[in-house]
């Protein structure tokens, strides 16, 4: 394993669209093989970071981003929207898929686990991807795959101003129906109050090697194998950031302000659903599928293309799945379970365009 590390960067790193496009500037960067890769990212400003398949006008208070100078990016990888700031430090791995290690996600927390319980923080796997303590989540994990190399990591919540956190998000009520709250607040919490009284004032920086202490399994930071990026590096990873994350159509995605119905439905251990359409005589005339969903090597778009054109009757629109290749394109749904997401009026949500 080799510790990438990105201190020095500290004037490309302020663009979010650079953070953002490390994880596949790493993940197709040939020079390091098949090698595991470690590094962190902490914010210099508050950021709002969408997972590549949400609709953020129905995930993202943009009202409340504009009136507090809160940035909007959008990663590559799935899950959900997390709002980051000078408090969180993020951690992510590159690996190669060796068949079992692809959306492992306990796997690539373990060592978070590790340096969370010597802090004293009682953490714990909850759900597909999160961390959380006494119920309530301070990590979520995503993945990006790319060829057979792929990103795997997570926020941790130590310092992170929870009132921006609640209100410049407001995720779908079926995702929040499915945890039994009522609101972001009430789900999410900053660690630092767990930790023992040793490490009540420890830095981010401090944490950040801690973790790298438990990963390579030494005490001194010097023997840690380690790449520093250079010059290039830097000109090649702004260069990518600007040309795809920076571009506003892909942080903004479609607005679908026109269709007349937005469904969503939380699965356990997959993730939530959310299709926007608009029926015409009986027939679906328009079609888009949005998510947290971990997947985010599939194209929804043959889905939805399967979708249009087709009567909202259940017979009808489980036909259409069965020939989507679900599996591939969004991941372990049944064609009944979608279906039943667009049929179901119950499943109405409203989205805050703006």
């Amino acid at each position: 394993m080799l510790y990438v590390d990105m201190s020095d960067g500290e004037k490309y790193l302020k663009y979010p669209y650079v953070n953002q496009a490390t994880s596949e500037f790493l993940e197709t960067q040939t020079k390091f093989g098949d090698e595991k890769l470690l590094m962190f990212f902490q914010p210099q400003t508050p950021i709002v970071i969408c997972g590549v398949n949400q609709n953020i006008y129905a995930e993202v208070n943009l009202d409340y981003l504009r009136e507090h100078n809160i940035e909007l990016t959008r990663r590559g990888a799935g899950g959900g929207a997390v709002y980051v700031d000078q408090g969180n430090l993020t951690y992510g791995y590159i690996d190669s898929d060796n068949g079992n290690n692809y959306q492992n996600f306990p796997l690539y927390a373990q060592t978070a686990l590790e340096v969370l319980h010597e802090l004293g923080v009682p953490a714990k796997m909850g759900g597909r991807n999160d961390l959380t303590v006494d119920g309530k989540k301070f990590s979520g994990m995503s993945s990006l795959k790319i060829g057979n190399r792929f990103s795997c990591g997570g926020t941790l919540m130590i310092d992170v101003d929870l009132e921006n956190a609640s209100r410049a998000l407001h995720p779908l009520q079926a995702k929040l129906r499915s945890k039994g709250v009522k609101s972001v607040h009430s789900r999410v919490t900053n660690i630092r109050s767990y930790f023992k009284p040793k490490y009540q004032n420890i830095t981010l920086p401090e944490i950040r090697d801690l973790f790298l202490k438990f990963a390579f399994k030494t005490d001194d930071l010097s023997q840690i194998p380690t790449y520093k990026f250079t010059d290039a590096d830097w000109q090649n990873l702004v260069a990518l950031g600007k040309s795809k994350y920076g571009d506003p159509k892909w942080v903004y995605g479609e607005n679908n302000q026109e269709d007349e119905y937005f469904h969503a439905q939380h699965f356990a251990d997959f993730g939530t659903v959310e299709i926007s359409f608009s029926v015409d005589r009986g027939v679906i005339s328009h079609c888009q599928i949005y998510g947290d969903f971990s997947l985010a090597s599939g194209d929804l778009t043959v889905i939805e293309r399967n979708l249009v054109g087709v009567p909202l009757q259940k017979a009808n629109l489980i036909e259409a799945l069965n020939q989507s290749d679900l599996k591939t394109n969004i991941g372990a749904l049944s064609a009944e379970d979608l279906a039943n997401v667009i049929l179901d009026p119950t499943k109405q949500e409203e989205v805050h365009y703006g």
